[in-house]
């Protein structure tokens, strides 16, 4: 374990506190999502159509995906969790009673990318800083979570909204009369384009009993977490980004504020995989 005792401990206070602040904007954006889909904003026709040669079953969005709003909240969770490593390493410079106006976490494709910029941005942090964010291997080949938060700050920085989709998964169950037993198709959908789903064979008149929706918001093509899920992925970039500060506490052996950010994201991710 990287320890030092120092005259002067690195206050991490505003560190966490900017983790908290993306905690919060992310208990938005899951009450913005429920909000939404509480609405259900779906459709499935009630019997098949033909359509050329096939039977197939239209569903789709009722009402307007509200990307932006959500694409709006992420800019937020991102930025602050980027600008949260940078006060850590602005905290070591001012115990270190170094200058913080070129301090600043860096982030690259490889590991050779953030090599140039350790001395200029890193250096005046102290040699223990630079040992840990070289250990928390801030680029895509290594962890490529906080890789993808700084770049998607960097494109919410430079006004392209971090762009979102809604995939929904549909269930369509029809038959139940007439002889046929109850059978469920399945389709998926997104943003409103809709999707032709096929019936089961032989249910090409039958009647839909009933269409159950699993909604997902989603990163967009254009994103570095192109079709991940929001939601999940924003709250394990909380804790990766916990993590990071965990080590520096760790290190400088500071109070472990860490912990209960930790705890809260930690809960949240187990949560969304009990509820899958």
């Amino acid at each position: 374990m990287i320890s030092m005792i120092l005259a002067q401990r690195p206050d991490f206070a505003d560190a966490a506190r900017k983790i908290g602040r993306a905690n919060h904007h992310l208990f938005e954006f899951e009450k913005s999502a429920k909000s939404y889909f509480d609405k259900h904003p779906w459709h499935v026709a009630m019997v098949p159509e033909k359509r050329g040669r096939r039977f197939v079953i239209p569903a789709g969005e009722r009402r307007s995906f509200p990307d932006r709003t959500f694409s709006l909240i992420i800019g937020d969770i991102v930025h602050n969790l980027r600008t949260s490593l940078d006060y850590i390493l602005a905290a070591c410079a001012t115990a270190q009673g170094n200058k913080i106006d070129q301090t600043e976490f860096p982030f690259g494709r490889s590991k050779s990318d953030i090599l140039p910029r350790m001395r200029r941005r890193v250096q005046p942090a102290g040699v223990i800083a630079e040992k840990l964010v070289l250990a928390a291997r801030p680029y895509r080949r290594g962890n490529k979570l906080l890789w993808a938060m700084a770049e998607l700050d960097r494109q919410d920085k430079h006004r392209l909204v971090v762009p979102t989709a809604c995939l929904t998964r549909v269930a369509i169950t029809a038959g139940g009369w007439n002889g046929l037993p109850p059978k469920t198709v399945f389709g998926e959908f997104r943003d409103g384009k809709g999707a032709l789903v096929e019936p089961a064979l032989g249910y090409e008149k039958a009647l839909m009993m009933e269409a159950s929706y699993n909604p997902e918001i989603v990163f967009a093509h254009r994103s570095p977490l192109r079709r991940r899920p929001c939601i999940a992925s924003l709250w394990a970039m909380s804790s990766a980004t916990a993590t990071v500060l965990q080590s520096f506490e760790a290190a400088f052996g500071t109070i472990r504020l860490s912990r209960r950010l930790l705890d809260v994201s930690d809960r949240r991710l187990a949560s969304l995989v009990e509820g899958n």
